[in-house]
Formats: C-alpha cells, structure tokens, sequence
C-alpha cells in the first residue's frame, strides 16, 4: 500500500493534502472539522490586526463563476479573519489542534516588518503552531499589504528576514500570483531565510455584470480561485521548481487526486484546497485521498517522492520545440463517426469529409492537436 507521508519545511505531514487559508477555516471548529476527515495540515485565514479594512463584506462576497452552466471558479471579497487576534491566541487555536492535522498558521506581514515580527513571536508562544505561513499575497488590499508587499522582491525579502529573526519553527511565505516573475521573488524568500514558499494566493480579478441591469456582479475587485485558475498557478509552480531549491506548497485549482500529483510531479510537496471544500463539504477530503492512494497503488508507486518533479526535465522552451519533427494528425476511420467537429475546429483546412470518415490534407496541417482534442471518441491522433 502506497505511502502517503511527505516533510514539508521539515514538518511532517501524514498526507500532502491542506486546508488553505479561506472560509472553511474561518475558526477552530472549521479547522478542526478537516482534520477530524483525515486532511494532513490545515491553515486559518490569515491572522492579523481587527482594522476595519480587514472587515469582510457582509451583503454578498462570493461570486460562482460559471460556463455553459457549470462552475468553473470563484470570486471572493474576503480579506483576513474577522476574529480577534485574541480568539485564535486563547481559543480557536486549541480547537484547531484537537482534529489532529498539521498546524501552518497563516499570519499577515504588516507594514512595519518589525510589527509582522511581533505577530510572528505571539502565535509560535501558543506552542499550538507547527508551521507559520507568512501572507505577503492577498488581492484585495487597496495598499500598504498582502500582494503590494508580495509583488516586491525587496520588500518580502525584509518581511521574511524579521520574521525570521524571531522564529523558532518553521518560516514559509505565500507569495502572490500578481507577478510576470515569481522567481525573483521566491529567491528572495531563501536568501531571507524562509524555509519553504506556498505557491500561489487568488488572482486578483472582476466576478463580471449583471447585463439586465448594468450592475456588477460583485462591486468590488477580488480574488480568483478554483479550476480555472490551475494553468496560470502550474506555470509559476514550474519555473520557480526549476531555479530556486526551496520546499514548495502548491494551490490553485484542485479539485480531487489528479491535480495533486500534477503539482508534485511539477516539484510540489504538498498541496493545498480550498474551492473544492466549499464546493462539496468536508466530506471530499478523505474521497480525495483515498483517490490519491488508489492511484499510486495501481501505478505501483510506494512513495510520493518518486514523482516529485519528475515532469520537470520534460519543459522546455516553444523555440526548441519548433526544432522538433513535424507531426500531422491522422484519423482512424474505424472510429470515426463523422461528426463534423474536427473539420470544425481546423482552421488550417487540413480536414475535410471523405465517404467513409474524414481524411486529413497533411501538406495543409500545422500538427496543432486541437482536432485530437475535440474528437470524443478518440479517432484522431498526432504521428
């Protein structure tokens, strides 16, 4: 039976799976919930100072994105946790413990580094934290924190460093997704001490417009999550694998087993969720995992570290790519049924209808594979 234990930032976890920093960890109860399903670390949303900026809408915040009638992402207006630092501190911390999961505390970096100090030395004085998570990432902050800091190498560079001045566990830092770089960055994290980075928060975004009424649908700027999301957060997971040695938590889109192992195979350690859990209660952790062992146990993987990063050495750039041969699409004219869709769909004019299937015209064919892609019953392949 497949091994699901992973180390993170030198913690160990019994499961690479993690509640991310969003509702349903909105207090100890919720925390303590996941665990008590089986997930192996879970983070609060992100303690810090009770401002009123960091009060969350209360008249309408989420937002379900939806294409041909299916969702596809949210928008979210939520800031920080809307509980007092005190709560977490005397209370909902403690409760948190008892589902028995891997503590990573999601703390804001303040303004003043020496203040994000300060918070970093009352939540590890708990002794209930195994993990701080440092957020220099969220969307919605009109200034002065989360992502404003985040999309600056220098200033999470200081954030990190006085944070580490005073941490006694484990220091990670979630970085934004609101960057063309994100490696520059992340290397700033290791050069500043930081002993592993969480890749990525939301994106910042517009939920969109009610046409019949000209009212947005959501009147304010904020953060996008779920399967949409999972390309743009797969592309900064990658690159910052390939240069920066630094243990990395990947989330942004998983939605059950498969996006797991996509991000370790990308260099992930673990992998954090939140949208899928919204979506389908916490009842989805343990059909997620069972998946995930399931899996491993009929590719015959003892281990998860036998595929971390193992897609790594396979990207490369379009350059080097448009060396390779050329391929044409070819169609298999047993399974074709004719449909139409692929000649559709190409916009080389490589396909067209024969009698008994459609053929392919290969000096027309600029071998893209969308045709492959569209054709449902498997007919058309790349050679």
């Amino acid at each position: 039976m497949a091994d699901l234990k992973c180390s993170f930032a030198g913690v160990e976890f019994k499961n690479p799976l993690v509640l991310a920093s969003a509702t349903p960890g909105w207090d100890g109860e919720g925390l303590k919930r996941a665990g008590l399903a089986g997930i192996g670390g879970v983070v609060p949303k992100t303690i810090g100072p009770v401002q009123d900026w960091a009060a969350h809408p209360c008249n309408g915040r989420l937002q379900l994105i939806k294409h041909g009638g299916k969702p596809i992402g949210m928008v979210n207006l939520e800031l920080f946790t809307t509980k007092a630092r005190e709560d977490w501190i005397e209370k909902d911390l403690a409760i948190a413990r008892e589902g028995g999961a891997v503590m990573q505390i999601s703390i804001l970096a303040m303004p003043n580094p020496e203040e994000t100090a300060q918070l970093v030395q009352e939540i590890q004085d708990t002794g209930l934290a195994d993990i701080l998570e440092l957020n220099v990432s969220c969307p919605m902050p009109a200034s002065t924190v989360g992502m404003h800091i985040g999309k600056s190498a220098e200033l999470t560079y200081k954030q990190t460093r006085a944070s580490r001045s005073v941490a006694k566990i484990p220091l990670t830092v979630k970085l934004t997704p609101n960057v063309s770089d994100m490696v520059e960055i992340a290397s700033a994290v290791k050069e500043a001490g930081g002993d592993g980075i969480i890749i990525s928060n939301s994106i910042r975004s517009f939920a969109g417009v009610d046409i019949d009424t000209g009212i947005p649908l959501l009147r304010g700027y904020g953060g996008y999550t779920g399967p949409a999301i999972k390309p743009v957060i797969m592309r900064h997971l990658s690159e910052v694998a390939r240069a920066v040695d630094i243990p990395i938590s990947a989330i942004g889109g998983v939605m059950g087993f498969r996006e797991i192992v996509e991000y370790i195979m990308l260099g992930a350690t673990t992998v954090q969720s939140c949208t899928a859990i919204m979506w389908n209660g916490y009842d989805i952790i343990p059909r997620i995992l069972k998946d995930l062992e399931d899996w491993m146990d009929k590719k015959g993987y003892k281990s998860l570290d036998e595929i971390r990063g193992i897609a790594l050495p396979h990207i490369t750039t379009v350059e080097e790519l448009a060396k390779l041969p050329a391929m044409y699409a070819a169609i298999n004219t047993e399974k074709c049924t004719k449909c139409g869709l692929c000649e559709k769909v190409c916009f080389y004019r490589a396909i067209s209808k024969g009698e008994r299937a459609y053929c392919v015209t290969r000096e027309n064919c600029d071998g893209c594979g969308l045709c492959a892609q569209w054709c449902s019953t498997g007919a058309i392949k790349l050679e």
